[in-house]
């Protein structure tokens, strides 16, 4: 999904809802971290062989008991078989306010256009790629412009083992320049509404599943309307259960999106294939602890991406993963990954990616 989403929110209040009574929905613990990462991509026999290196600052402030301020900023850089793009992202903000009379969390995101735009076509091109889903890079794109999103959500149990949530947010997304000497882009904006069921089976099982709905406004480039995305459904599944200290999470999500229109001669006009490819994602998650701060993760994925006439369509993609984490006490932990992808495209040919990432994040 495009830009700043509520999702999280529900997924927030879904699973705090039915946690312990020592527990917050808005952290009374500050957090930040710092994740560099080199991910690689390569198409056999298809002359296309790239990587990204990339860095992410995230830091979490709470303010008093029931408000909390993030912060996120990056970077990267290409390399490989394209033409090179460096610079940074946009920094975003984010403010959250818990009000515990109505269970209700209010959130704004701001996205602050701070990140390289006016690129020359060659690293506009470059930009393109990297921000296709199918790669998942940690930075897939780089600047934009205002955005604000406000939004809410609410949680209420329905009896000791069933909570329900409900989530909502409007994103206003400000224009910019793509590419240099060339007029303004203004991407549409967007209308999001969630909801979403947890169910506790056992004291070691839970269930979740939760639906989300994104609408959106036509896209203008030189105050023209160029594009209007179809609504956009995303449904998935998740399931966790934890033997002793040890952790299993299971996750299964589809994504869709309906028909949209394209410029025509006469203003937008319906499509007449539908465009961007619906997609099936699914993970498996294995935790294990060792000591209080350090563990181990151990991951298994696949993901597959509907055929349509889009480049990189019709891509299936299996994955496996490592992710220890070592702590040095006193809140400061070194999270790194390891994985490795490989799969096909949809005329055939063989893909692989690598990834491989270190940092260092402090709570306290």
């Amino acid at each position: 999904m495009r830009g700043f989403s509520l999702f999280f929110l529900l997924a927030v209040v879904v699973a705090v809802g039915n946690a312990q009574s020592d527990q917050y929905l808005v952290s009374r613990q500050a957090s930040v971290s710092l994740l560099p990462a080199y991910q690689s991509w390569s198409v056999k026999d298809g002359g296309l062989s790239f990587s990204e290196f990339s860095t992410v600052f995230s830091a979490l402030f709470p303010l008093g008991r029931n408000a909390s301020l993030s912060l996120r900023e990056g970077g990267a850089a290409s390399g490989g078989d394209v033409p090179s793009l460096n610079g940074f992202t946009d920094a975003q903000v984010g403010l959250m306010y818990h009000v515990e009379s109505i269970n209700t969390l209010f959130s704004l995101g701001l996205n602050l256009p701070t990140g390289k735009t006016a690129m020359s076509t060659e690293e506009f091109g470059t930009s393109v790629l990297f921000s296709t889903s199918l790669f998942d890079l940690q930075v897939p794109v780089f600047g934009q412009g205002f955005n604000i999103n406000p939004g809410l959500a609410w949680v209420f149990p329905v009896g000791d083992a069933v909570v329900l949530g409900l989530a909502g947010a409007y994103q206003y997304r400000g224009s910019y320049t793509p590419l240099k000497g060339q007029s303004k882009f203004n991407p549409g904006d967007e209308f999001t509404a969630s909801g979403g069921i947890d169910i506790r089976a056992s004291e070691t099982v839970s269930l979740s599943t939760d639906f989300v709905f994104t609408s959106y406004t036509a896209d203008q480039f030189g105050g023209k309307d160029v594009f209007a995305s179809g609504n956009s459904y995303w449904i998935n599944f998740q399931y966790k259960q934890y033997f002793r200290e040890n952790e299993l999470l299971g996750f299964v999500g589809y994504r869709t999106i309906s028909k949209g229109q394209i410029a025509g001669a006469g203003g937008l006009v319906d499509e007449k294939d539908r465009l961007e490819p619906g997609r099936v994602d699914v993970k498996v998650l294995y935790l294990h602890p060792i000591g209080t701060q350090s563990s181990l993760g151990i991951s298994a994925e696949a993901r597959v991406f509907e055929s349509t006439s889009a480049a990189f369509s019709g891509a299936k993609v299996f994955g496996a993963g490592l992710m220890p984490t070592f702590g040095l006490g006193s809140g400061v932990t070194i999270p790194t990954r390891f994985r490795f992808q490989i799969g096909s495209l949809g005329g055939g040919k063989t893909i692989t990616g690598f990834d491989v990432g270190a940092g260092i994040a402090c709570t306290f």
